[in-house]
């Protein structure tokens, strides 16, 4: 919950992308001499990873973990399959019973809601956890291009006439990671642990094609900082201090 400040534990550090990345534009290049699938750029032409992205997948890869039993006293809905743990007729119930004592309807939110919507958020919760935009900190950013072939579904066979091609960041290209846990409690700790864990095992991967091997990617160089009561004058003075390290990961 967000009534009260309790803790904000902030993580920078930097992503290297072990395998080519493609993040498109999402929309398809209609001039002939620009290549067909270009990878989303910063407004400087350099490459980038929405911090939507990153978070997207590190919710699906915990999602699977929750799933599977192997946090035992974890839960997560299958949003994927239209269960949320918090729907809309649910919602209403709260509004009809409750009225206009929001703080109340919001705590019951809470309450139902499962370990991933607490803390990457859902339709009716506030998320914890938030990524910045990814910039590239290279002080020179290039592209690689290649090509593609459309397969078709049914036959799994190639289509004709649908040969493309699309952009790709090379591997070796480094981002700069911030990331930020608000009022995070011992089972949201957890769940930020793994996400860095699998982030710095290299056991992550972002973008499209990734079935082809594209958008493995790594942290290293990772700072962890918790602000809390005790150093809140601090950081908001001064900003961060090494004496705000955080190293129980």
């Amino acid at each position: 919950m967000f009534d009260k400040f309790e803790n904000r534990y902030i993580v920078k550090g930097t992503i290297v992308a072990l395998k080519p990345i493609h993040i498109g534009k999402g929309q398809e290049s209609m001039d002939p001499t620009e290549v067909d699938s270009p990878v989303i750029k910063d407004e400087n032409g350099r490459p980038l990873i929405p911090g939507s992205s990153l978070k997207g997948v590190l919710r699906s890869f915990v999602e699977r973990v929750l799933s599977s039993g192997a946090f035992e006293g974890y839960r997560s809905c299958l949003i994927v399959n239209d269960e949320p743990c918090v729907n809309g007729d649910y919602v209403k119930k709260l509004k009809d019973k409750y009225d206009k004592d929001y703080k109340k309807i919001a705590e019951e939110i809470y309450e139902r809601s499962c370990n991933v919507c607490r803390l990457f958020g859902s339709n009716n919760l506030a998320a914890k956890l938030t990524i910045k935009d990814l910039n590239s900190i290279d002080e020179k950013t290039f592209f690689d291009m290649r090509d593609g072939v459309g397969i078709d579904r049914d036959t799994g066979t190639a289509k004709d006439g649908k040969k493309y091609n699309y952009e790709i960041t090379p591997s070796g290209t480094k981002f700069e990671l911030y990331m930020t846990g608000d009022n995070l409690d011992d089972d949201d700790l957890e769940l930020l642990k793994l996400c860095l864990n699998v982030l710095k095992n290299g056991q992550i991967s972002v973008g499209g094609m990734t079935s082809r091997g594209l958008g493995t990617i790594k942290l290293i160089d990772e700072k962890i900082y918790k602000v809390d009561k005790s150093n809140l004058k601090e950081y908001v003075s001064n900003g961060l201090s090494e004496e705000m390290r955080w190293n129980d990961v």
